[in-house]
């Protein structure tokens, strides 16, 4: 009897470090091509890596509160000669959101949020915009975000926080306002 117990709860807990324990949806590309449309609250994952032709538009569209995005280590990624649109974006008035655990290159900005909302444990590479775009009060953590042609962080304000991440290289500069919260590297100097 203890021994399942047990088991039970480190499985609940190992399962809680990125994500959580409670149902999720598997993201599927739609079979037109068209843009992935979230729109209800809840956890989604990736189960293989995700991508897309789309020249204009975002890959995946978020217009429900409380939305979680697990890429499970995948890559979202565009081959659109000139994509210039996000990889993950949400509508107006949008909040709640959190993107972890993956890698997204060659879009046009990788993530672009509305307020309140985390992007941890994410490589954000080469993209042809910014790595995350936020309108206020969002975290950045744990992430590499290098390469990009626009701004590495362009965040709206001093409400959102950033820390634990490697911002370098990016053309349009590494940090658009936002809190250093601290053990951030951008390129050889410190983030401001």
């Amino acid at each position: 009897g203890n021994l399942v117990i047990c088991a039970g709860l480190a499985t609940l807990l190992i399962g809680m470090s990125w994500g959580s324990a409670h149902a999720q949806t598997k993201l599927v590309k739609p079979a037109n091509g068209g843009t992935l449309k979230i729109t209800k609250s809840g956890s989604y994952f990736l189960a293989a890596n995700y991508i897309s032709t789309l020249p204009f538009s975002s890959i995946i569209s978020i217009s429900a509160n409380n939305v979680t995005i697990n890429l499970n280590g995948f890559t979202i990624s565009d081959t659109a000669i000139g994509n210039t649109a996000p990889a993950i974006s949400t509508t107006s008035g949008i909040s709640g959101v959190t993107i972890v655990n993956g890698t997204i290159t060659k879009t046009g900005t990788a993530i672009s949020l509305g307020t309140s909302s985390t992007v941890g444990g994410m490589q954000l590479i080469g993209n042809k915009g910014d790595g995350v775009d936020c309108i206020s009060t969002c975290l950045v953590t744990n992430s590499v975000i290098t390469g990009n042609t626009g701004a590495g962080l362009a965040l709206g304000d001093g409400s959102s926080g950033y820390q634990d991440n490697i911002i370098s290289g990016n053309t349009g500069g590494n940090v658009g306002a936002g809190t250093n919260l601290g053990n951030n590297v951008c390129g050889t100097g410190l983030c401001p």
